[in-house]
Formats: C-alpha cells, structure tokens, sequence
C-alpha cells in the first residue's frame, strides 16, 4: 500500500491498549451521533439527544457536559412540523463567517417525514457574553409522498473553491448533496442542485454521511447496516473518495457507492460493538475521528470514542485506536519492544495469534514470515502462492506505547493487531 504519514501530535495519542473498550472518561455515555470541533484549546462536541447535548474537553479524553443547545427538547417549528418527534437528531457543527453554525435534524424513526434545522452562535464558550444560540429555522424537508430519500442526517462541507454545500440522506435513495446560499445557510430557490453520491440498493441501510475534502480529493464517510441495538447492532464506517465534490465516489476496488461500494475504516471487534456515525475535524496537528460505539462491556450503553484518522501516501484512510492518556507520550519505538505474541486481524475478522522474533522472522502459520520495522511503521511479510506477487504485505503504523497496530494491505484490507 505505500508509506504511511501522519502528523506528530496523532502519533502521540495513537492508543494501543487491550481490553479497556475505550481510552475517553467522564461524560462519554449515553453519546449517540457525534460531532467534533475545536474553539481555542477546548474541544466541543454535540451529539443526539433532547435539546442538543454539548460537551467539552481539553485533551480529547477527559470530557465533561456543557448544557445543550436549545431550552426545549425539540424547536418550537419542529414540534408543529414533526409533533411525534422527542429530541433532536444528528447535529453538525462547523465554523463559517464568522460564526459557528449547527445543522440538526427532526424526525421519527422509519419515517421520510423529516426536517433539517439550523442554529448560529458567535462563541461555542458558555462564559462569553456573545454566547447565545439563535435558531435559523428550517433549512430543508422532506414528505414520503414527494421524495424517496430522507432529510436526516445533516454535514456541512466546502468545495475547494470555497463554496458551501450540505450532504444528508438515509435509507431509501441514500445520500444526497445540495448547494446552500452562502448568505443563508440554506439552499439557493433556484438550481440548488441535487446530487446521489451513494446509496445500497439492495440492503437499503447507509447514513450519517460525513465529507471532507483532503489534497486531491473528497471523502465521503457512511455508516452502514444497523444501530441502536445495544450489543446486536453491526454498524460499520465505509468510506469512498472523488476528485470532485459531486462524485462519482468509489472505493478502494473502483466500485461506484451508488450502487453499495464502500471502503471498511471501522467495524465491531471485541467489546467495541456497532462503531458508526462518525465525525471528521481534520487539524493542523493531525486528524481525529469520532463516533458512538456500543459498549460490550457496560450491557451495550452508547458510549464516546475519538480516534486517530491516518493516511496512506495513495490516500486511503485507517483509524487507530481510542486516544488514551498511556499513549499520550512515549519514547521511540525499538525492535525489542515489539518482541512476542500479538493478536492479529483481517477487515475485523477472527484473530491469528503470532510471534515476532529477534532476529526479524515470525513465528506464525506461514512458513517465512517475516517482520521489519522502520520508525513507527511496521510491514509484515507472509509468503502466500494464492496472494499478490506471492506474499501478503501489511503496511501498519504502530501506537507510540507499541502495543497496537493498523494499517491495510495490497487488496486495501485493513489490518489490526494488539499485544
């Protein structure tokens, strides 16, 4: 797959520690849809639930609640346009012009009859005195009577121009991209310009689009299959790129996501359970992503993850495990400290158990296997007559702590093992 890079502060907060579910603490359960932004040294995030929840951290593994965004559990609007609606779903957040802006949705479950709203503040910080969250109102609908797609699930994203755009959609015809009014925040009355950038049309279940757009191109991450499920639920984190912000976006096979592509970034393994519905904030010190997953160990409870988001130098992306406060500063990485068993997986499948050896071979099902380490990447040999060029090769970043990796093969499968 070709080097990997990512930034030193990513590297430092890679986390590789076995059996603990989660690196975050405090307010982290219960967290359902979230999304992540940075204001000053203080990250905020908001999440799904009555009146918008928002919590805050300095160091993205301690957080703690900071009030919600609206007094009522639902808008006032929303409540005479979808009166079976309880809470709100799905925030974005995302700094334009000037000020924050958070993009909602308002709808029930099953159902196209549903809403995207929007809030505006000048400050994410409760203690200034231009704090004040000023709903915008509704920024586009939809009925099951008029569209076979669903105004849920809202992400706001510039094109490299600078324009402004807003992806959404749910089941049904899958996700879906409009122009928006740079001035209102809501789609132009003339050519907004609908676009499909994905869909399954046979297993129906994608949503919680999230678009980014990185060097030479665009990211469109979904979650796929079913949440909501405690322990049951499978859902998983696709993603497919494009150089253009309409599409087409394919994945790493060059299959169309309209017709159900889709990259694996992150499914269930061990006692993390349903990982899906993700956010992205790209930094200048190095990516993250976030989502909810469903806690195994703690009866299924949602519950908060933060995640490295890493890069191959062809542009396909991987994530590490939970920050936590053991990875967040450690010395160089030596061969000797990677010396012994290691669990080993495929695209989140069953573990292989091996041994690394001193003098580079591994102790593994493979007669040949071998192993190199060069800085913090680590590329595993396992001779195959059945694979690429006679071996498979995994190109994987090590945690500082060295006791996990990731990274994909030749074919793109990702790659994951733990001490």
């Amino acid at each position: 797959m070709g080097k990997w890079t990512i930034g030193t502060a990513c590297i430092c907060a890679f986390m590789g520690f076995p059996g603990l579910g989660f690196g975050q603490s405090g307010a982290v359960r219960g967290v359902h849809d979230p999304v992540l932004i940075q204001q000053g040294d203080t990250y905020y995030l908001f999440s799904s639930g009555p009146g918008v929840p928002i919590h805050r951290s300095k160091d993205l593994l301690r957080w703690e609640r900071a009030g919600r965004v609206f007094a009522d559990n639902v808008p006032e609007w929303g409540r005479k346009d979808v009166p079976q609606a309880r809470d709100v779903w799905a925030p974005d957040i995302s700094f334009y012009r000037g000020h924050y802006q958070l993009y909602y949705s308002i709808s029930t479950l099953g159902s196209r009859r549903s809403c995207i709203g929007l809030a505006t503040n000048r400050t994410l910080d409760p203690t200034s005195a231009d704090y004040q969250w000023v709903d915008q109102g509704k920024v586009l609908e939809t009925h099951p009577e008029t569209a076979d797609y669903n105004a849920i699930d809202p992400n706001f994203v510039l094109d490299r121009e600078g324009n402004p755009w807003l992806v959404f959609g749910s089941y049904w015809s899958g996700i879906k991209l409009t122009r928006l009014d740079p001035e209102t925040g809501k789609p132009p009355a003339k050519d907004a310009g609908l676009r499909a950038l994905a869909a399954r049309p046979r297993e129906k279940a994608i949503e919680g689009a999230f678009l980014v757009h990185k060097k030479d191109h665009y990211y469109l991450f979904v979650s796929f299959d079913r949440c909501g499920r405690g322990v049951a639920s499978n859902y998983r984190i696709m993603v497919g790129r494009s150089p253009d912000i309409t599409g087409p976006y394919v994945d790493i096979d060059g299959r169309p996501m309209l017709e159900g592509g889709g990259t694996p970034v992150l499914a269930g393994y061990d006692e993390c359970r349903g990982p899906g519905h993700n956010g992205i904030l790209l930094g200048a010190d190095g990516d993250w992503l976030v989502h909810h997953m469903y806690d195994a160990g703690a009866k299924g409870v949602p519950t908060l993850q933060v995640r490295p988001l890493l890069w191959s130098s062809d542009g396909w992306p991987v994530v590490g495990e939970p920050v936590n406060k053991a990875t967040l500063s450690r010395p160089a990485i030596r061969d000797s400290d990677l010396l012994g068993a290691w669990k080993h997986s495929v695209n989140f499948g069953a573990y292989e158990y091996f041994e690394l050896l001193a003098d580079g071979r591994m102790n593994a099902a493979a007669d040949g296997a071998s192993w190199t380490l060069d800085g913090t990447r680590l590329r595993l040999h396992w001779p195959d007559p059945d694979a690429p060029e006679g071996a498979w090769i995994d190109t994987c970043f090590l945690a500082p702590d060295a006791k996990s990796y990731v990274g994909r093969n030749q074919l793109g499968l990702v790659i994951r093992g733990i001490r």
